[in-house]
C-alpha cells in the first residue's frame, strides 16, 4: 500500500519532508519549507518514472501547509518539472506560484502527463 510519510523538521531549510513509501520501498521525496507566509516546495525526488508518486508528495505537502493555515505556494525546486506540471502552478515574474486551494482542486483530466 502507498503511504506518504510526513516528517516534521522545523529546520531552517525544511518545514517537513514528505516520503513516498510502498511497504518498505521508498518511492521519493519532497521537502516543504514553509516561510514569508508562502508554502514552498524546496525539492522533489523521485525513483520512479510514475508522476503520479510525485503528485501525491505534492498534494500531501500542500495538504500539510493550508492545514497550518498557509494559502499560497511557491514551486523552487529544481529539476523537478515533470512533477510541478501534475498541479496548475502559473508562473509569474519567473516563479511558479499558486493558492492552495486552486493547486489541490481536481484537475478533471487536464493534467500534462510528460
Amino acid at each position: 500500500m502507498l503511504f506518504f510519510e510526513p516528517t516534521v523538521l522545523n529546520s531552517e531549510h525544511c518545514t517537513a519532508r514528505f516520503t513516498a513509501n510502498d511497504g518498505d520501498i521508498r518511492l521519493g521525496i519532497c521537502e516543504l519549507l514553509l516561510h514569508n507566509n508562502l508554502a514552498d516546495i524546496t525539492a522533489v525526488s523521485l525513483k520512479t518514472d510514475d508522476l503520479s508518486i510525485g503528485e501525491g508528495l505534492l498534494r500531501a505537502a500542500l495538504n500539510f501547509a493550508a492545514n497550518r493555515g498557509y494559502y499560497m505556494a511557491v514551486f523552487s525546486a529544481k529539476d523537478a518539472e515533470n512533477v510541478r506540471r501534475r498541479l496548475p502552478f502559473e508562473e509569474k515574474n519567473g516563479s511558479f506560484r499558486g493558492d492552495i486551494p486552486s493547486l489541490l482542486a481536481g484537475t478533471c483530466g487536464n493534467i500534462d502527463k510528460s
